[in-house]
């Protein structure tokens, strides 16, 4: 941030070791940091600040996000092999080993903690789901199934502590059309729905602003603002197809990533909050999501 210097392929320049394929996802926690290489069923453990490789985590199917529960044990949703094995993987983070899996809709994806509880968005994955899974984060235990719109995708807690998600849509046949939906944690219940009028844009990449008031989504591409207050969707904020979406929760500048022909280098071009043009950089292949340290 200070310099704007990019280093890319930073695991493989520090470790002499390719990371593997897909990485999906990215987490700091503890001040490591947990890459979840989604084709190679692995979590790479690292030093957060120099990215030295710590430890590895094998026993998952087809891992997807990971998300620190406490001190001694995170989550990760896993699609598993041909969607069998669907579920929310227990880690022991002190010994780096996957546990228990607790049975999730299909697909799970993004999770988010609130309380004693962790939420899961059920995407489909493979086939097709409409669902939350609620899980008590001391027990392991499913507590509540929660239906929501069809491919749940992306989830935040705003400052009140409400959830909110954005679901996709199914693509069909028949497509369905996508919604943003506001959940109260205190009776797990949709209080707020807002549902998106066109059927072929499928909404994803939910994010949240520092201040927690402010949700930013892609539409078709194009990146759109809510404030947790507003009454209706609003129109596009940056007019433009993107392929992911990411937002600094240090200064609120927001990340838009091109993942240009799937085959070579993609961008990432960054804005602040004005929708103005602040500078661009190149990454490498389908860059699909950003973790802030």
């Amino acid at each position: 941030r200070s310099n704007g210097n990019v280093s890319n392929n930073i695991f493989q320049s520090v470790n002499s070791l390719p990371i593997g394929n897909v990485l999906q996802s990215m987490e700091i926690y503890n001040d490591k940091g947990y890459l979840v290489v989604n084709n190679a069923q692995k979590i790479e453990v690292v030093n957060a600040s120099t990215f030295a490789s710590t430890g590895k985590i094998t026993g998952l199917e087809q891992p997807r996000y990971f998300l620190g529960i406490s001190a001694g044990k995170a989550y990760v949703t896993q699609w598993g092999a041909s969607g069998a094995n669907n579920g929310v993987k227990v880690i022991d983070l002190a010994g780096n080993t996957a546990g228990a899996l607790i049975p999730t809709g299909t697909g799970p994806e993004n999770m988010a903690l609130s309380g004693n509880f962790v939420y899961v968005t059920n995407t489909g994955g493979f086939g097709t789901d409409s669902t939350l899974t609620i899980i008590n984060k001391t027990t392991d235990l499913v507590s509540a199934t929660l239906k929501v719109g069809d491919s749940p995708n992306s989830i935040q807690v705003d400052k009140n502590g409400k959830i909110w998600v954005l679901c996709g849509g199914s693509y069909g046949p028949p497509a369905t059309a996508g919604k943003l939906v506001r959940i109260n944690p205190a009776s797990n219940s949709i209080e707020a729905s807002f549902d998106f009028s066109n059927s072929s844009i499928h909404p994803n990449h939910l994010v949240i602003n520092k201040t927690k008031d402010v949700l930013y989504y892609l539409s078709g591409g194009e990146i759109c603002s809510f404030a947790i207050n507003a009454t209706s969707l609003s129109s596009s904020l940056i007019n433009r197809s993107f392929y992911s979406l990411g937002i600094d929760p240090s200064d609120d500048v927001i990340y838009a990533a091109n993942a240009g022909n799937f085959t070579g280098n993609g961008s990432v071009l960054r804005y602040n909050t004005a929708a103005a043009l602040i500078d661009s950089f190149q990454v490498g292949i389908v860059p699909g999501n950003f973790c802030f340290k």
